[in-house]
Formats: C-alpha cells, structure tokens, sequence
C-alpha cells in the first residue's frame, strides 16, 4: 500500500468529520468504496468512534466473493481511515463476504455483549453462515486486539446496542 496514487488523495477541509478520511482515487471508488465512505463519514462524528480509530493501526480488505472489483481496503493509522479500492496485498484482516451479510455483521455489539448476540436467532445464523464459508475473516488470531477495535468501531453505537441484541430499537421518548 505505498503512495504511488498520492496525487490523487482527497484533502478534505479541515473541522468537519472528513478530516480522519482519507480517500485514494476518491473519482475511482467503487460501489462498496462509496458505501463505505458513506458510512465511514457517519462513523467519525462520534467522538467515541474517533477515540477508537487513534488507537488503531490495522488494514481491513472487505472483499466480496466472484466479485474481486468490488473489494476495498480500509487502513487504520494514525488517527485517520485511508479509503481505496480494491484488496491491498498483505492486509491484516480479510473479510471475505456478501454485502447483505456485512451489514447484519455490523450489529454484532463488541465485548460481552456480543456473546449474549451469539444466543439469539440472528447470532446463531451468523455463526451458521461462517460454518458455510458464507462468511471468512482471515486475521483474526494474528489481530485479536485490532478486529476487536475494529468491530467495536463498525458496530453498534449506544444507543443502537438493544437493537443489536434483541432486534428492536430502544424505546423512544417523544418530546412535548
């Protein structure tokens, strides 16, 4: 994952979200590229989200199966996300998956929460679909600690987290 596309980095103004995203080839995104930095972008306005990507140093290639154009990298480093298409080689994590499944993955909470997630129906398809070879994650023993903040940054914020383990939102408080 050298430089040999800075030229085409995306500077974004200084204050906003943006500022920890860095997009190589903004221009040359692909579809998941573009929902990831859509994503990514709603992420890092949380300054909690933000404390977790500082800690990081880590690269992630999502990678759609029969579908290798589809796939993206995300690198963790320095307190920013680097965005670019395609699988780098030598990442340290390698999520190979459908989109529709990465999307129920990103419910999974982190920490204790996620093995009471395990015992419901949702979490018991999920590890069904890994059994199946739906899902793979290539890097996990060799990256415990970064898939855990990893998944901890992609999952469920707070108030999203009885959505995650129950399937239903929170009850929410209509003002008067």
């Amino acid at each position: 994952m050298g430089d040999e596309r800075a030229d085409t980095v995306s500077q974004p103004a200084p204050g906003d979200a943006g500022e920890r995203l860095v997009v190589r080839g903004p221009g040359e995104l692909n579809l998941l590229g573009r929902f990831m930095r859509a994503l990514l972008l709603g992420l890092l306005k949380d300054p909690g989200r933000v404390r977790t990507v500082e800690k990081m140093k880590l690269s992630v290639a999502i990678q759609p199966p029969g579908h290798p154009e589809e796939a993206v990298t995300m690198t963790f480093s320095g307190g920013r996300v680097t965005l670019e298409s395609g699988a780098a080689p030598g990442v340290d994590i390698a999520i190979t998956s459908e989109v529709a499944m990465l999307i129920r993955l990103a419910r999974v909470p982190a920490g204790p929460a996620a093995l009471r997630f395990l015992l419901t129906h949702e979490g018991r398809s999920l590890v069904a679909a890994m059994r199946r070879g739906e899902l793979r994650i290539r890097g996990i023993a060799r990256h415990p600690l970064g898939m855990l903040r990893f998944s901890s940054f992609m999952g469920p914020g707070p108030g999203n987290r009885r959505l995650a383990a129950t399937g239903r939102p929170a009850a929410v408080e209509v003002g008067r």
